[in-house]
């Protein structure tokens, strides 16, 4: 039950979801085994797999967001790629829809390059408006696993002290302008 209380929102809505259809495909799939036809047995089956392999994620989502957050240091990135689409390029009719908020940087740890890139979630949210490219930004990763991390384009590095007084901040923990469910 503890473990349960530590997911995020997002993350136990999705996975309610995921049960609701994993039911609903195992109990339709059990009972009308001998009368169904065979597509829609392989679809019941698809079902039920996508449904553990789609909780399976979420919840690895939400595990390396709790370990960051327990075990995290901090460096700077420079943003790559940032990209707010126009919600007025979904076209619904044509099954085109509107891209979610994206942002793809590299930082560096232990003199290592590291690129990252993630879409908007429930755990960190990206602004719908384009910071300054030519800036550093604070990146926070877990510290035995350096690729689990994200950029916050809410904390620029904008001269030599900023990195040591976001250090300061952090220190005392997280702040709750960070992550979404804190």
């Amino acid at each position: 039950m503890h473990y349960i209380s530590e997911l995020q929102d997002g993350t136990k809505v999705k996975l309610v979801m995921l049960l609701i259809v994993l039911c609903f495909s195992s109990y339709y799939i059990f009972k009308n085994y001998k009368t169904a036809n065979s597509q829609l047995k392989i679809l019941s089956f698809i079902g039920i797999v996508g449904s553990v392999w789609l909780m399976y994620i979420e919840i690895n989502k939400n595990n390396n967001v709790n370990l960051l957050k327990q075990n995290f240091e901090l460096t700077t990135g420079k943003i790559e790629k940032y990209i707010v689409p126009n919600i007025k390029g979904a076209i619904p009719s044509l099954g085109k829809a509107a891209d979610h908020n994206y942002i793809k940087y590299s930082y560096e740890v232990n003199n290592n390059k590291l690129t990252n890139s993630y879409d908007e979630n429930y755990f960190i949210k990206i602004p719908n408006v384009k910071p300054n490219l030519d800036l550093s930004y604070l990146v926070i990763y877990q510290k035995n696993n350096p690729s689990n991390s994200f950029i916050l384009v809410n904390y620029p590095i904008n001269n030599e002290d900023d990195l040591a007084n976001y250090r300061k901040i952090f220190s005392q923990g997280i702040p709750g302008n960070i992550f979404e469910q804190e």
